[in-house]
């Protein structure tokens, strides 16, 4: 079975962060290895939450993988709290980083044009540096303008936003800091969302698109993280990973949006669709 070393927080309450991640890597048969970066009584979309931060543990933590001798096939990482731990996560990459080796970095740092306040204004400065050791990047539209230094407020459209992921003579592009595999998520257009994804080593560019019912739920992200992280490690092809995650998110946001009076904090109802993320390892 194939082994995934997941960095992310872990919250009691919220469908997000390490919740969902080792839920959905389990059912995509990927052993989930949980590396907290902080552990929540409930995520940070509510207004009062308990918070104890790992980051004096985390390296005892992981150096004793090392010592077991574990290896990952896939190394996916998600909420960093500070820069501190930015560093952490680069020492861990290139510790445990072997030739075939997936490392997907969803630079978690804002959503819905603002950048979360626990975050200096630096901060995305530091995060692009870790996401130059990334195969595979998952940022939404709020995170890539973050990284490529666009302002916030700027509309984007697809065609204009294939350009920032490639090549673009105003702003540096994705594609300079790194990584081979981009999709941005949460593209919004009239009634439609769209994840946009182009891979870099086949040169060929895929969008996916659902329908958007003009709520943001937390933890979304997470899942399509976590889905393309396990669909990928099973050997799953780029373009079919970004349509199973985006219509299993989909499909999970149709069936929430009928319980009534649901509180959008506490995520889309993923759980009921578990059985039908399923994919056939073609490596």
């Amino acid at each position: 079975m194939k082994r995934a070393a997941i960095i992310n927080d872990l919250s009691g309450i919220g469908r997000c962060s390490l919740n969902v991640a080792i839920a959905i890597l389990s059912v995509l048969e990927v052993q989930a290895c949980p590396l907290p970066t902080a552990v929540l009584s409930n995520q940070t979309g509510f207004k009062e939450f308990s918070f104890l931060d790992f980051t004096p543990h985390m390296q005892a933590y992981y150096t004793h993988w090392k010592k077991l001798n574990r290896e990952f096939d896939a190394i996916y990482s998600g909420f960093l709290g500070s820069t501190e731990q930015v560093e952490i996560i680069i020492g861990f990459v290139e510790r445990f980083k072997k030739e075939n080796t997936l490392v997907l970095i969803d630079p978690v740092m804002g959503d819905n044009g603002v950048l979360y306040p626990i975050y200096e204004t630096t901060y995305p400065e530091d995060m692009k540096r870790l996401v130059a050791l990334a195969d595979v990047v998952t940022p939404n539209i709020t995170e890539l303008k973050l990284l490529l230094g666009i302002p916030l407020e700027e509309k984007m459209t697809r065609e204009e936003l294939r350009l920032y992921q490639t090549d673009y003579d105003k702003h540096e592009s994705l594609k300079a800091l790194g990584p081979k595999k981009i999709i941005v998520t949460g593209l919004i257009e009239e009634d439609q969302m769209y994840s946009v994804g182009i891979d870099l080593e086949k040169d060929e560019w895929y969008e996916v698109k659902t329908s958007y019912n003009h709520k943001s739920y937390s933890g979304t992200g997470d899942i399509f993280a976590s889905i393309l992280c396990g669909a990928l490690t099973r050997g799953a092809q780029l373009k079919d990973s970004i349509e199973l995650a985006t219509h299993f998110i989909g499909k999970a946001i149709e069936y929430t949006e009928k319980v009534p009076n649901w509180d959008t904090r506490d995520g889309i109802m993923f759980e009921k669709f578990l059985k039908e993320l399923s994919i056939n390892e073609t490596s």
